[in-house]
């Protein structure tokens, strides 16, 4: 398996770039926000990436194909999405739009809307990245490299979920709870006020 490519940029493409190892030109599928990083380094520079090694769907099947990442985390949060029933590696190499801690966010908070801003990404694909992933891309955010401006709302939304599950809720049935209540009073803006009032909704 190749995890790692490294050699001068030969050519940037839609969706992809060739590095040149030793003579021999590799494609490698990458990111928008990635490829757009690439090209401005321009071609000539030395690169040096993480790679998933795709392999092709067998007899007529797709062919093998590398997927390039910035980094080993990048592609370990990467290889997590594959988990995502008919999540394939092209659809989560272009889905990869946004930072992942940004991401990684979205799926603990439970917020399909984001989520379905991804490309490929609907309202099914959304709500199986959630059920699929919650609770195990929390490293991810705002991890080592990751930028990643978060709305007020939605950190609101993560202390609030630290505080009820560690006084005794699951994960999955605080941020159920919190959901709702939130819904019912938008104009909540403590942790202490969505806690209370995630205990006096029965």
């Amino acid at each position: 398996m190749i995890r790692h490519i490294h050699g001068e940029l030969a050519t940037v493409c839609s969706g992809s770039v060739v590095i040149d190892v030793g003579g021999v030109g590799y494609e490698v599928l990458v990111s928008e926000p990635l490829l757009e990083v690439l090209g401005e380094r321009g071609v000539g520079a030395h690169v040096e990436l993480a790679t998933y090694y795709a392999e092709g769907g067998g007899p007529g099947g797709a062919a093998p194909r590398l997927v390039g990442f910035a980094s080993e985390n990048d592609r370990r949060f990467f290889e997590l999405l594959l988990s995502v029933p008919k999540l394939g590696p092209m659809a989560a190499s272009k889905a990869l739009v946004l930072p992942i801690g940004t991401i990684a966010k979205a799926i603990e908070l439970g917020d399909t809307k984001t989520l379905q801003t991804l490309p490929g990404v609907g309202t099914q694909r959304a709500r199986d990245m959630v059920a699929k992933l919650q609770g195990k891309v929390g490293e991810f955010i705002d991890g080592p490299g990751e930028v990643c401006e978060t709305p007020a709302g939605d950190q609101l939304t993560l202390d609030a979920l630290e505080v009820l599950t560690q006084i005794g809720l699951s994960r999955g049935d605080a941020l159920e709870r919190m959901r709702a209540v939130r819904e019912e009073a938008p104009d909540l803006d403590t942790v202490d006020e969505i806690v209370r009032a995630v205990f006096r909704r029965k």
